[in-house]
């Protein structure tokens, strides 16, 4: 069973009645792949995103024709229709408007938003059944913890998403890291890190 073009085009025209505008987007598993970026540009953008869901085998081909600005897959599967898709898209770009999370660093110090993935979170006991949590965690020293911090993401990151590491935005003192690691893809330094002695990376 195909979804009729009439019905859709009725209502996505209703909507424009108002003249607000509106991106529209089809949840498709020929789309693009949703990403965080998608994320980011979707709170960016002034325009209201309307996400249409496919059911069925789909939706006649002139819908896309006539009314898409944008087609998004959230990955390589076949669902029953596009609804969880949509309650990914906003779950993920609602956490970024301000106000949403109660921490508005959360939403800057996760996976994906550092372009690789998240660094282990510990919290208390300091011990629990002979596993102890690292001692730099409990020592107070804020830089050394970020330091920290981002080398365990970047071991993550090389160890289980090494294809992250090509788009990721890295300075010269994480590719020196993902080097001892035995790191030998291209990496592509931000520029962002000014040791000067590091000038040759």
């Amino acid at each position: 069973m195909v979804m009729k073009v009439e019905p859709i085009y009725e209502v996505i025209h209703a909507l424009r009645k108002d003249g607000i505008a509106r991106k529209v987007i089809l949840l498709t598993p020929q789309g693009k792949t949703y990403t965080q970026r998608h994320a980011e540009m979707f709170v960016q953008d002034d325009r209201r995103i309307v996400l249409l869901c496919g059911r069925y085998e789909g939706i006649d081909e002139r819908v896309r024709d006539l009314l898409v600005d944008e087609e998004l897959s959230i990955g390589d599967y076949i669902m029953t229709g596009g609804e969880l898709a949509a309650l990914v898209i906003i779950d993920s770009t609602a956490r970024l408007i301000p106000g949403v999370l109660g921490d508005a660093e959360s939403s800057r110090e996760e996976s994906f938003s550092w372009g690789i993935l998240d660094y282990p979170h510990y919290t208390r006991p300091p011990v629990f059944d002979g596993h102890k949590v690292p001692d730099i965690l409990l020592s107070g020293n804020h830089a050394e913890i970020m330091r920290w911090r981002r080398r365990q993401a970047l071991q993550r990151t090389w160890e289980r998403r090494p294809d992250l590491l090509e788009r990721a935005q890295l300075t010269h003192e994480d590719m020196r890291f993902l080097r001892e690691l035995g790191s030998d893809r291209t990496l592509k330094s931000s520029g962002e890190d000014t040791d000067e002695s590091d000038k040759g990376c």
